[in-house]
């Protein structure tokens, strides 16, 4: 059977996510995905082992892991000051082997970061940890400043948002539009780089804000983050990963929510991960989530992962928060049976809600 050069580097790519699943079935799974033999499995296998992208493993479930180089540069944020874009395209980007969508998209990322790191963290060095293989790229920015989520809260005091707490900074950094100096900032470049990349953490004071990864054990397995925070003990860890060859498309994903005319006027909030992985109950939970919603045009809740709604959470976005925000449209998206119910009953009481045992 013969192969275009496309679909040959399809089955490589999907070979290679298996590998990096360490997918016990991984080679039974490549052959029925693509119809092709088990014996042809083994060929593209052993082109990876010949051209060093992967390596025979005993102790991986699959038999095989990912090649990977490593890069680790330090900074004096005093030196690099007002020259990030120089760090990332004369010592990053330099090293990657990545198509055009990747690099413009580490291009604005690693950008904003490090931008972070320079004017928000009052932190006295920062540090880059890269792992590059041949199907993804994973890069760490680590600074010892005084940490995101303490510098977040302290702003939110500033708004006027009463007795913020460290968690609370997650839910706003998920919104967008939040920045500690908005005279020079727009609180734009954190959430736009978690739809650009595929996967980022960003990690402070024990606080998580996750996007892409599955769960925080997933965010901290990588050597070169937990050897960061170990040596890091205070500050803030950004860890980044996008596939060398992804089909994110960077000017499709900014115009999700964002236009020439009203500019950033949509923001996208995973409700369960936003709650810090708990179903929303609680009004307090909802009034976190609604906090600033009036600065956008429409306000997309992900519902993702949420079992159950709680009737005061229902109410205090869908009614309370939309009356007295009419100008707001909110759209729910991704709802179970329980949650749509719920929410169904907000717009209408006369709706029959069942009894959950919260």
């Amino acid at each position: 059977m013969s192969f275009t050069d496309e679909k040959r580097n399809e089955i490589k790519l999907y070979l290679l996510r298996k590998i990096d699943e360490d997918d016990i079935l991984m080679q039974s799974k490549v052959a029925d995905a693509f119809g092709i033999s088990l014996t042809s499995v083994k060929r593209y296998i052993n082109a990876e082992l010949e051209d060093a992208h992967i390596i025979a493993n005993d102790k991986c479930k699959c038999g095989y892991k990912l090649v990977s180089k490593t890069i680790r540069t330090k900074y004096s944020i005093s030196e690099i000051c007002e020259h990030e874009d120089m760090i990332v395209y004369t010592d990053i980007l330099p090293k990657l082997t990545v198509n055009e969508n990747a690099k413009k998209i580490w291009q604005y990322s690693l950008t904003e970061i490090f931008n972070n790191s320079i004017e928000h963290s009052d932190g006295k060095s920062v540090t880059v940890y890269g792992e590059i293989n041949s199907l993804y790229t994973r890069i760490s920015i680590v600074d010892d400043g005084i940490g995101i989520y303490k510098n977040v809260t302290e702003s939110m005091k500033k708004y006027g948002l009463p007795d913020p707490r460290l968690e609370d900074a997650v839910t706003e950094l998920y919104k967008g539009k939040f920045s500690s100096k908005p005279e020079n900032h727009s609180g734009e470049g954190i959430f736009f780089s978690m739809r650009l990349l595929e996967k980022m953490s960003i990690v402070s004071d024990g606080i998580v804000l996750r996007c892409g990864f599955a769960e925080d054990p997933e965010i901290i397995k990588s050597h070169i983050l937990a050897y960061a925070m170990k040596i890091s003990k205070k500050g803030t860890v950004v860890t980044m990963q996008l596939e060398n060859n992804t089909s994110h498309n960077p000017l499709k994903i900014f115009n999700e929510y964002s236009n020439p005319d009203d500019g950033f006027y949509r923001t996208k909030i995973p409700v369960f991960e936003a709650c810090l992985d708990r179903n929303p109950i609680a009004r307090s939970q909802a009034r976190r989530i609604c906090s600033r919603l009036e600065n956008f045009h429409e306000a997309i809740l992900d519902f993702e992962n949420a079992e159950i709604m709680g009737q005061g959470f229902a109410d205090e976005v869908f009614r309370v928060f939309k009356n007295k925000h009419p100008e707001t449209t909110l759209t729910p998206i991704n709802m179970n049976a329980e949650v749509q119910m719920m929410y169904l009953h907000a717009l209408n009481t006369k709706v029959t809600v069942p009894h959950f045992d919260y």
